[in-house]
């Protein structure tokens, strides 16, 4: 297992409240976040580069600071809608039940407002969300790409930069609010993010970049949980996931 140590390294902890009961941050632009950071021309998606700045200092901190994170980025544009959503759900409930308990989970959509930000004390709040979640609307990945990883820098902070931290997207079309490309090129060569892309129901996507994502396909339910599994394999042990019907 693998730790990114931030520069700055601040005393003291306190407890981490469950994910629907945090104070919230106030929220900066990418920007912002990595305006003060270094960049690393030969960065790849598998090279982890030396970090300045990232995370940013918060006055919170996590009570265990080396905890894996894994913030699911969900398409629920309209062309998701029927067997596509459906067998999204079921993976992404699989994920809920065989992630290790000790490990960080969060959910964003690409067009609903709804989120649960990462927490271990969160996967009754992860699946009620996952249940709830339909497809109307466009695929605005560079929108969500930016909201993800504001999600995952504030987690960061409260870790002060330890543990890990992976950006699941999972996305069956191009983006329809210009390529989220360049966002991810700086966010992997700034900071210890780790950008995963799932390509569902789709052969190639704009995202296949391997210098700076990890790209997968999936094209059933069965695929996307496996999918999910090989995410988190090198740190993790999942319990085996439930069979599906194809």
């Amino acid at each position: 297992m693998k730790y990114f140590l931030p520069t700055t390294v601040l005393a003291g902890v306190i407890s981490l409240a469950a994910c629907n009961e945090r104070p919230k941050q106030e929220s900066v632009s990418l920007d912002e976040i990595l305006s003060e950071t270094s960049s690393s021309p030969s960065t790849t998606a598998t090279h982890k580069p030396d970090r300045k700045v990232w995370p940013p200092v918060s006055n919170e901190y996590a009570a265990i600071q080396t905890t894996e994170n894994y913030l699911v980025v969900l398409d629920d544009s309209g062309s998701m809608d029927g067997d596509k959503m459906k067998q999204a759900k079921q993976a992404l409930i699989t994920l809920a039940d065989t992630l290790p308990a000790e490990h960080n989970l969060g959910l964003i959509h690409l067009n609903s407002p709804t989120k649960v930000p990462l927490g271990t004390k969160n996967r009754a709040a992860f699946k009620q969300a996952v249940h709830g979640s339909s497809a109307r609307g466009g695929t605005p990945l560079r929108a969500s790409t930016t909201r993800a990883f504001q999600e995952i820098t504030t987690q960061a902070s409260r870790q002060q930069g330890y543990g890990s931290y992976h950006m699941i997207i999972v996305t069956d079309g191009e983006s329809s609010d210009k390529s989220p490309m360049d966002i991810v090129r700086q966010v992997v060569a700034k900071t210890s993010v780790q950008v995963h892309v799932i390509g569902f129901h789709v052969a190639s996507h704009e995202m296949n970049d391997p210098r700076y994502v990890d790209y997968r396909t999936a094209s059933n339910a069965a695929e996307l949980a496996k999918a999910f599994k090989e995410v988190a394999a090198e740190t993790n042990e999942f319990s085996d996931p439930k069979e599906f019907t194809q």
